[in-house]
Formats: C-alpha cells, structure tokens, sequence
C-alpha cells in the first residue's frame, strides 16, 4: 500500500541535527545507536516536531561522539575495511556519495547484492534497520549512512572455517542438550503456529544436532563472563553467538529452510510478495509467541523485517529479491537458535478490551524505549498493509497493546 506524500522537512532536520556527523554508530563499545530508527518511527506514529527533538536529545546524551575522520575513500576502497569496523566516517563520506552520484535506487542495488550474505543478522540486525529506516526517512545522508553500517558489520557465514571440536559435540550422541530436550514432544501446529513461520521455528527445535549446540552458546557466558567476552572480541553476547552459528551450523540451518517448502512455489515477484508479507507476519509471531514474552533480540527480527521491506523493491532484479528474503528466513531462523529456541506457545488474542490505535500511539509517542517504538510502530505499518486481522484475530493491534503496556501479555497455555 502506498503511503501518502508528507512533508519531511522537520524530520530531516532532526536526523541532521542528531545525525552521524555528531554521533558514533555505536556506544559503550557494541551497543548500536538507535536515534535514526526511534526518530523515524516517532514520526510515523505521529510525534510532533518538538517531541522529535526532545526525544533526540535525550537519546543522545547516552551516544559517543563521532569518530574522526580520515582520508577519503574511492573506487573499491571500501572492500578494505569490510566488517571490520573501523573508519565509519570514511565509509559514511564515501556511500553519501554514491548514494548522490547513483541515486538512492541506483545505489542499493549496486552495492546491497554483494553484500546481501552478511548484511542482515549482523550486528543483531541493526545495519539493515539502519538502511531500512533511511529509506523510510527519504533521507539520502541516512541511506547511505545505512550501506556504510553493513560494510562496518558486515560477517558471512563463509568468513570463517567450521570448529572440528564443536561439530563432534553436534553429532556425537552423549552430547549434553538442555533439559527441556529429553521431554520435547512432537508439535502440533494449529491456531496461529499453523504459520508456516511458525512451523519451521518448531521443526528446528526438534533437530537434536542445534539441541547440542545450545549449551556450546551458553559456555560464552559461563566460561568467559559478558564483560570479559566483550573485551576479548569487541563484539557483544548476540554477535559471539551469531558466530559460533554461522560457523557450524548454517549448513543445518539451510537444510530446515529448503525441507520448509517456504520456497517451493516462488517462480515470480507475486509470489514472493506474498511469501514476503508471510515472512514478517511470521517474524512477529514468533516473537510474540515465546514463553517467555518479549524476547529482545526476536523481536529485532520483526523491526528488520519491515526495514528489509524498503529495501527489496530497490534490488536488481527477481534473482536478487529472492535471495535477500531467503537470507532474511536464514538469519531469523538463526537468531532463534541463537536465544536458545526457547518453547512457542499457543495464544489468542482479547480483542473485547484492545486499546484502540489512537490510545496506542499516544502511550507510545510518550515513552523513552526505542525498541517499543520501533516495535508498534511495525505492527501499525503491517496492519495498515495486510489488513486488520491474521488468522481471524487483531494480532497486529493487541502485540502493539501488550508492548506499550496498555494490557497484559495473555496467559501462554503450554
């Protein structure tokens, strides 16, 4: 559904003022820098300018200051620094470039293929959110801030080879598994985990070889301590575990996404539109359906997904639209390993009590968490898109109500 035209001018002028000129990507050595997507968002639930800027610089006050920058970059330069994270500025000055020499479109599609393997979960998703957010900005500066953030994170599944050791414990059969394994009964799919989403989430559980990687991901914490692990590798718990994934089990990891048949009838842009819009309803109810609710890095997969959303219709061609949302399934299957596939449970909304839009937004608008306003305001921009109901229910419109806090998350019947 096209959005209609509206005057950007007051939002610009806030992502200037507060933008990466000032500010670093990152803070507190690898936490990412939010205000581009929190601003965005606050705009599109209707904040009033003054509420931009105060968000802005609230929100500011926690950054640290841009980096200084170097010499200027041309040609194939960036390819020096890919995910290794250095010269930001550099790649900032270099992709605002491009992105003004190519156009916004002419850019994305150039550079975005090349790096589409590692551009998505890297970083707990937060360079193709940045990207994501950009364009839904309309801001050239962000988008080709937004390319210069994937080539400063950018981590394929190929950069490293497979640990022999780990790949013992993931076949061998006394190999330890968490404990909920041992009683782990066949799924039944039905009500809102009949998604086909869903479905393939659940089917993952049951593979014992990802069951005998979960303790591996714990020994990151427990061996090393959150604090030592950082200052070790430079890079936070979700990244370390994201790792130790992608280097041992992505072949795993594809295996369940071809036997899912998510991908068995796409032959055309139709069918994969709709395959997508199924995608980011998937990413929102497994996030919404954990046991335990409101898990932080699922639901990062929903607010990617409607980022990734911006970004597909700027791609080459069919070819290159498929692979980023076959990607996209990749690394949120991923992810949910990587939270140690924690149980879905069966839900229903009550819709007889739902806030309505208008009470969301205003609760929202009011509160000091970027992730609940990145989070309602996907779930607003889904309904506005799909339609009010999923599965005969106001899912879209009663997530939103639970993440702001309006209403309860409802009881989970294991």
């Amino acid at each position: 559904m096209a959005q209609p035209d509206v005057d950007r001018r007051a939002l610009h002028s806030v992502l200037k003022e507060f933008g990466l000129d000032r500010f670093h990507i990152e803070y507190n050595v690898y936490f990412s820098n939010h205000l581009l997507h929190a601003v965005v968002a606050l705009d599109q639930l209707g904040a009033s300018e003054a509420r931009l800027t105060d968000y802005a610089q609230r929100l500011s006050e926690e950054l640290d200051a841009a980096h200084a920058a170097g010499d200027d970059m041309s040609g194939e330069d960036w390819r020096t620094v890919l995910g290794r994270r250095e010269r930001f500025p550099d790649l900032c000055r270099f992709f605002r470039g491009e992105v003004a020499r190519r156009g916004r479109r002419g850019a994305v599609s150039h550079y975005l293929p090349q790096l589409m393997d590692g551009a998505i979960a890297c970083s707990a998703f937060h360079p193709i959110i940045h990207l994501g957010y950009g364009l839904l900005a309309e801001s050239e500066r962000d988008i080709g801030d937004g390319l210069a953030y994937v080539v400063f994170e950018h981590r394929a599944p190929a950069d490293r080879a497979a640990d022999a050791s780990i790949q013992q414990r993931m076949n061998g059969a006394d190999s330890p598994v968490p404990a909920w394994a041992s009683s782990l009964q066949e799924p039944v799919a039905k009500g809102l985990l009949s998604h086909p989403v869903c479905s393939l989430v659940l089917r993952a559980r049951q593979d014992v070889r990802l069951q005998r990687l979960l303790p591996l991901l714990r020994d990151l914490v427990d061996v090393h301590g959150l604090e030592k692990l950082a200052a070790e590798t430079g890079f936070g718990l979700f990244s370390n575990r994201l790792f130790l994934i992608q280097d041992n089990a992505i072949a795993l990891i594809n295996d369940l996404l071809d036997a899912s048949g998510l991908f068995a009838s796409v032959t055309g842009d139709a069918q994969l539109t709709e395959l997508y819009q199924a995608v980011q309803q998937g990413a929102l109810l497994v996030y919404a359906s954990t046991a335990e609710a409101d898990d932080f890095f699922l639901l990062h997969g929903v607010t990617a997904s409607l980022a990734l959303a911006q970004v597909l219709p700027l791609l080459p061609g069919f070819d290159e639209r498929l692979g980023a949302v076959r990607t996209f399934c990749r690394d949120l299957l991923t992810a949910y390993v990587l939270r140690d596939m924690p149980a879905l449970v069966q839900w229903t909304p009550t819709e007889s009590d739902l806030p309505s839009w208008q009470d969301i937004r205003e609760r929202t608008v009011a509160d000091r968490d970027e992730h609940l306003i990145k989070l309602v305001f996907s779930c607003q921009r889904m309904e506005q898109e799909f339609g009010e109901r999923l599965f005969g229910h106001e899912v879209y419109r009663a997530v939103a109500a639970y993440k702001s806090g309006l209403r309860p998350w409802p009881r989970m019947d294991q």
